[in-house]
This record gives structure tokens, C-alpha cells and sequence, in this order.
């Protein structure tokens, strides 16, 4: 039921086939349509015990059913079963009351759920064993939370499940982890549920899917309906790959009036083949493409008639237009490479739904993605003020360089010079630039590259600058001073 509604809510076809026949199966098999799947002993605790509800939470309040379902794990001879039941003697719980007390039925049920779906092996092997292992660190004095949350998680998705698709589901969760973010995004709406369903049931990995929403918080859900929407292998490629997707405007817009259909499945068949190398062709193309329209720029240029058209240096301009097209190919790179200044967001996996019984949180301190001081936004605003003070220097170096080939006497290599100092200081004014942009987005939350950043640009432009003129500018203008000297004398 649950794929019927995931199929309805991306308009896939045959979804009026689907629901006519989930309407033959419901009148066909009533029991089996109430849990399901055809599981015997599920079947014969409804038989014994009743119940009017399609959701596994239904059946679990009624204590007839939860005593069945406690008979048949005392019989148990799995030592995990026995360790998760021990958990029913807790005392001190955080959100839960304990089992034994008048408000104890819903901590009772999770553990009992857990506990069945741990015997009937509905739980992935790592999974089972991370089970375990918590249950017997709580009968041993260890703190509670971690065990309620997961309780919590198991009562949430019972609550909108039925034994078949709890179990279905259940057997891709890898860790308490995957368990709380799937749960997390699934209970977020009415829609998430089938979506985050079905994509765990197509998916290789319930981890891949759970740090693909971890990650993409707010396009996730966009992202894997997509990949819903476009088949299985589609799917799981997204979730290998871990980036979101771009969906371009223009691209669609041609797409949709049946424009550039061949070459457009001509380039995605390549870039899914070989990703690194179309990427590297599209950089160079960025590149070329810079470089030819400064060239035609230039050539746009008109000569100057006074002196100073004589003084150019052949191979210069050249050598500048390069070093110009490189700054273009990485502002190219930062601004329109979608997504790679957008820093991954921090999500709180808490639970969808409490019991009013205690005012604490259980998942207050429950361990989560680990925030980063220097994120990724911060690395890519270090590295982009690093690059463009690197393309300023070497842009001094080739002004230097021009002035050093000059046909000239030293005096007016001097003066020549001195007419040269704001570019030769350009550093340090975009640096202090850069500072100002960086804080200045940074009090607005447009971006929040970081205060390491932001003073890193001035940092890099002082640094720069003194490189330059120290190692550089200084030392020729001595050579300077003292051959005008000498020719004077």
C-alpha cells in the first residue's frame, strides 16, 4: 500500500492498475491485507487477539496481544531476545514510564516489537547485533536515551505500518543511526513516508539513503523522487554518487520543445561513463572560451598613436590573456557550479512524536553528525581568495616583466615603474575587499563562508603584496636607481 502511494504521488504509470489490484487482494485476503504479508505467527496472534487497526501500533496496545507476544519470546533461546526483555525491569528512563508501572504500555510495546522482529530475524545482522549490544549496556547501569530513542523510532513507523512493511523496512536499517534519520524524514509528512519507503526498498543501503538525506536535508526529497521516478538504477546511482541534482531551467525548456533531445543523451551518456573526463572537457571549453573572447576583445582594442604603442613588448599581451582567462575559469567555477558553495546543513533527528509523561528530551544528547568548525563553504572561500591573489602576483610578474624588456633608459623604467604601484598594491585593496564582501554577507546570512575567512582575504593580499614587492619590485628598483646614477655620471 504504501509503494501504491509512493506510485500516486510521482504520477507513474499504471498506478490505476496498481489500485485495482490492491483493491482485488484487500477483498480477497482481508487478513493478509491487515498485516501485510502471509506470516503465520502474525496471523495467529490476530486470530487469538482481534483487531480492527492495519497498523502494527494498533495491535500492540491491546495487552492480549502484547501478552501472546511475550509468551512466544520467554520461549526464546536466543540470548538477544532475553538480554532486550531484561529491559522491561528498567526504572529509570528519561521519556518512558516503566513497564510495570500504570503509564508503562508504550515503552512495553516497543520493547516487545523489538524483541519479535530481533527472533523472527527481521532485523539486518548488524543492526541485530547493535541491539544487543545496547540492550545489554542498559541492564548493566549505562544511560537510557540511546535505547528510548530507538524506541521511540520503532513506535513511530508502527504507528503508520503494517508487520509487512515494518519488516520490509526494518531488514536495510544498518545502524540506530540509519534508523533515526529514515524515521526522522519519513514521519516529516504525509508524503515522505512512501517516498523514504520506497526509496529504502530500491535502494542498496539504508546507510546510502540516510546519509544522502543527512547530507541534502532540503533537496533530498526532490532528489529521490527523481530518482524514484526514473527507475531503480537510477536511484541507486544517486544515492553512490552522494551530490544533489541540478536541474537546469534552460535544459528543460529545450527539452520539453523537443530541442537538443540527441546531443543532450549523446553528453549524459558520456558524463556517466567517463564523469571526470566531461568535466574536464567542460572546464576547457570554459577556458578556450574565455580566452578567444578576450583575444577578440583585444583586437577590438584601438592602437594608440602616442609613444606608448611603440613601447609594447610582443608576447606579453598574450601571456596577460591567459593569466585572465585562467581568473575567469575560476570564478566560473565557484559561481556557477551549482551547489558547491552550499554548505551541507546539520539535521536534528528528533523524534516525530512524544509521550507527554516527561518534560526531558531523549534525544538531547543523542551523538549526531559532527559540526565542523571549518566548513565547506569556508575551504571554498579560503581557496578562492588563495587563487585570486595568486593570478593578481602573476599578473605584477608580467607587468614587471614588460617593463623590464622595455627599449628604454633606466630613468624612464623608473618612472614607468612608479606608474605601475596601484597594481602593484591591487593585491592588498581586493584583499581588504574580500574582508569587507565576506563580513558584509556574513551579518546579512546570505553566506556564512566564516570569520577565518573573511580576514584570510586580507591576510593573503598582505602577504602577497609584500612577496612582490620585497622579492621583486625592491630589487629592481635598486637595479634601477643605481644604473640612472651610473648613466648621469
Amino acid at each position: 500500500h504504501i509503494l501504491f502511494q509512493s506510485a500516486r504521488f510521482n504520477a507513474l504509470d499504471g498506478v490505476k492498475e496498481l489500485e485495482e489490484a490492491l483493491e482485488k487482494y484487500r477483498s480477497k485476503d482481508p487478513k493478509g491485507f491487515q498485516q501485510g504479508n502471509s506470516d503465520a505467527l502474525i496471523k495467529r496472534f490476530l486470530d487469538s487477539n482481534p483487531s480492527n487497526s492495519r497498523f502494527v501500533l494498533g495491535w500492540m496496545v491491546a495487552s492480549n496481544f502484547r501478552k501472546s507476544v511475550l509468551n512466544h519470546l520467554e520461549q526464546s533461546n536466543r540470548p538477544g531476545v532475553q538480554t532486550i526483555l531484561k529491559n522491561r525491569n528498567l526504572q529509570s528512563l528519561n521519556v518512558f514510564y516503566p513497564v510495570a508501572s500504570a503509564g508503562g504500555q508504550p515503552f512495553d510495546s516497543a520493547l516487545l516489537l523489538i524483541g519479535l522482529l530481533y527472533q523472527e530475524d527481521h532485523l539486518s545482522s548488524e543492526f541485530g547485533q547493535q541491539v544487543e549490544l545496547l540492550a545489554a549496556q542498559v541492564n548493566l547501569g549505562k544511560d537510557t536515551r540511546h535505547l528510548e530513542a530507538m524506541c521511540l523510532d520503532i513506535l513511530s513507523l508502527s504507528k503508520r505500518m503494517n508487520w509487512g512493511q515494518l519488516t520490509t523496512f526494518m531488514q536495510k536499517i544498518e545502524s540506530v543511526e540509519t534508523l533515526r534519520t529514515l524515521t526522522h524524514h519519513a514521519m516529516r509528512s504525509e508524503e515522505m513516508l512512501p517516498r523514504v519507503f520506497s526509496s529504502l526498498r530500491f535502494a542498496e543501503s539504508g546507510g546510502l539513503l540516510a546519509d544522502y538525506l543527512r547530507r541534502f536535508p532540503e533537496t533530498a526529497p526532490r532528489d529521490i523522487q527523481l530518482g524514484i521516478v526514473n527507475g531503480q538504477e537510477a536511484l541507486r546511482h544517486l544515492l553512490q554518487r552522494q551530490e544533489p541534482v541540478f536541474v537546469s531551467s534552460t535544459r528543460e525548456w529545450l527539452r520539453s520543445h523537443g530541442l537538443f533531445n540527441t546531443p543532450s543523451a549523446q553528453l549524459c551518456k558520456l558524463t556517466l561513463r567517463m564523469p571526470m573526463f566531461a568535466l574536464l572537457i567542460k572546464y576547457l571549453l570554459y577556458l578556450f572560451g574565455s580566452f578567444f573572447i578576450l583575444r577578440f576583445l583585444h583586437q577590438l582594442k584601438p592602437e594608440p598613436e602616442d609613444a606608448s604603442g611603440q613601447m609594447q613588448v610582443d608576447g606579453i599581451g598574450f601571456l596577460r590573456q591567459q593569466i585572465l582567462a585562467l581568473i575567469f575559469l575560476v570564478f566560473v567555477i565557484v559561481l556557477g557550479e551549482p551547489f558547491l558553495a552550499q554548505d551541507s546543513k546539520k539535521v536534528e533527528n528528533t523524534p516525530s512524536w512524544r509521550f507527554p509523561v516527561m518534560q526531558s528530551a531523549v534525544t538531547d544528547d543523542v551523538e549526531s553528525i559532527m559540526e565542523t568548525k571549518i566548513t565547506q563553504i569556508t575551504i571554498l572561500a579560503l581557496v578562492l581568495f588563495f587563487l585570486v591573489q595568486v593570478c593578481i602576483y602573476a599578473l605584477c610578474l608580467v607587468k614587471l616583466k614588460e617593463i623590464k624588456k622595455q627599449d628604454a633608459h633606466s630613468g624612464l623604467k623608473l618612472r614607468l615603474l612608479d606608474n605601475e604601484e596601484n597594481l602593484f598594491d591591487s593585491g592588498l585593496y581586493l584583499g581588504l575587499g574580500g574582508t569587507v564582501l565576506s563580513l558584509v554577507m556574513l551579518a546579512l546570512g546570505i553566506v556564512k563562508p566564516g570569520l577565518m575567512a573573511a580576514y584570510s582575504s586580507t591576510l593573503f593580499g598582505i602577504i602577497f603584496v609584500s612577496a612582490l614587492k620585497i622579492f621583486h619590485v625592491r630589487p629592481y628598483r635598486r637595479k634601477l636607481i643605481v644604473e640612472n646614477e651610473t648613466e648621469r655620471a
